[in-house]
């Protein structure tokens, strides 16, 4: 099985931030309440934030637009169907479209006022979707 790490290293055009300490993790997760999932915290361990062809995740970022706690908080605000365990992954940019993932991991959909829609098991899963 191809880990996140691997996964995202193989997307075109890919261009990471600077990679998260262990303390700024735990001060992300202690912001916003929440626990993120293990693969989230590789991802953030390894790349902070990535932008690469067509996906752009969040993370942790000094650029507001990037950084999981600024965007989460702004999701929660606008959507009050999106349980607080619950952390942005990206920000589409069509028609509203939230991902999120929550603390096991599995990935969901939202658009705006919608309940999430589970679409992914993990962030790899949905990274190699997106691929297609």
């Amino acid at each position: 099985m191809t880990t996140i790490v691997n996964t995202i290293q193989g997307l075109p055009d890919l261009l990471e931030l600077k990679a998260a300490s262990s303390s700024e993790i735990t001060d992300a997760e202690l912001q916003l309440r929440v626990q993120f999932s293990a693969e989230y915290k590789q991802y953030l361990s390894n790349f902070g934030a990535i932008i690469a062809d067509g996906i752009e995740l969040t993370g942790i970022s000094k650029s507001e637009h990037r950084n999981v706690i600024p965007v989460t908080k702004q999701e929660w605000g606008l959507n009050n169907n999106v349980p607080h365990s619950m952390y942005v992954i990206e920000n589409v940019g069509i028609d509203g479209m939230i991902i999120w993932q929550d603390a096991s991991g599995v990935i969901y959909q939202t658009y705006p006022n919608t309940q999430p829609k589970q679409i992914a098991s993990s962030l790899n899963e949905y990274i190699i979707e997106r691929k297609k």
